[in-house]
């Protein structure tokens, strides 16, 4: 009986610490990742799987999305984008961790945006690498949204 429970006790122990163990087909986009410079400290899951298609990117919040994605999105019309939630470290958006989105066709990473892990007091949008929209548009948010609209509402 004096062995039983420190064996239950490890059991359990064992049966509720976090699997932070990456699946295979998502290295890929851990190399990605690691590339820029990320400590990937964690996979999370997928947060969202849709077909991308003039409608969606016109509309938000897929219309920042995309505006902060070094790739033309007409690119990928009609093609699923899987969405690739990751937890990661040395970020430019905070010192402590970050949530990135890792945007991904057919498994292969085209892009993503970045979120500051468990702060929910900031509002915005950023690009995988911590950079927003005015940072990365040559245009007023204003002009860079009317020239959008009339791009893909056609």
């Amino acid at each position: 009986m004096k062995y039983l429970i420190p064996i239950l006790l490890f059991v359990l122990l064992i049966g509720c610490t976090k699997n932070n163990e990456i699946p295979k087909e998502q290295f890929v986009s851990k190399s990605y990742l690691e590339n820029k410079g990320f400590q990937v400290i964690s996979y999370e899951g997928r947060a969202e799987s849709y077909e991308l298609t003039k409608q969606k990117i016109v509309t938000l919040p897929y219309l920042i999305y995309w505006g902060l994605q070094p790739v033309d999105p007409s690119m990928y019309f009609g093609k699923t984008i899987n969405v690739e939630k990751f937890i990661v470290k040395n970020h430019p958006l905070s010192q402590g961790e970050v949530d990135v989105y890792v945007y991904e066709v057919n498994g292969k990473p085209i892009g993503g945006t970045s979120y500051p892990h468990g702060d929910t007091s900031v509002g915005g949008y950023w690009s995988i690498e911590g950079k927003t929209l005015e940072e990365l548009q040559p245009k007023s948010l204003q002009d860079w949204q009317k020239d959008w609209n009339n791009k893909y509402s056609n």
